[in-house]
């Protein structure tokens, strides 16, 4: 889905731009994917597991920005990603729709500058205008800076998935489930 562009100050007095990803972002995403990848022990892939050509990640944003209710927002600092975040369908089937899943991530260069919490917000706004009422997503054991912010932004812990990623020492690291609630409509069909 296409959406307004926006723009946000930063701590530090800089811009920050949120927009919809573009296909002529593919190559710098990707980019981004394998960085973010390798500062947090955090996210679902290693840097190496990056391995998408560019005609993938361009099938990939097609995907996105012509689904209705799909939207990844890209946050541009001076004209370099700095992170971006998803909103993404749990499905389309009546009893599912208004949930959707979220996912986000900054590259280290830009954390504690506000885009993360204003990240957050603009996605939440955007989610409730496609008719999303519930937000869901998981976050790694041991990632409490971010599990903190999703319970400044009214995430609950509604589950624990044991031993959910496995690392290359072969150690493991568990996976709370947490669910945003953003409106509690009533409304029959109010899934677009």
């Amino acid at each position: 889905m296409i959406f307004e562009k926006k723009e946000i100050n930063l701590k530090d007095g800089r811009k920050c731009i949120f927009r919809p990803v573009e296909e002529k972002d593919a190559e710098a995403l990707l980019e981004y994917l394998r960085i973010v990848s390798s500062e947090t022990p955090f996210l679902l892939r290693n840097d190496d597991e990056v391995t998408y050509t560019i005609e993938e990640e361009e099938s990939l944003i097609r995907k996105i920005r012509n689904h209705p209710r799909e939207i990844m927002v890209i946050a541009e600092v001076e004209g370099i990603v700095a992170g971006n975040s998803a909103v993404s369908s749990v499905g389309s089937m009546r009893r599912v729709c208004h949930r959707c899943a979220f996912a986000i991530a900054l590259k280290k260069a830009y954390w504690k500058l506000g885009i993360g919490s204003a990240l957050m917000e603009y996605s939440f706004s955007l989610a409730e205008d496609m008719g999303y009422e519930q937000v869901e997503l998981e976050v790694v054991d041991r990632n409490d800076r971010a599990k903190r912010l999703y319970e400044r932004f009214g995430f609950k812990e509604t589950g624990r998935n044991i031993r959910a990623l496995k690392y290359d020492d072969g150690s493991y690291r568990d996976e709370y489930r947490m669910i945003k609630i953003l409106t509690d409509l009533q409304e029959e069909g109010r899934c677009r």
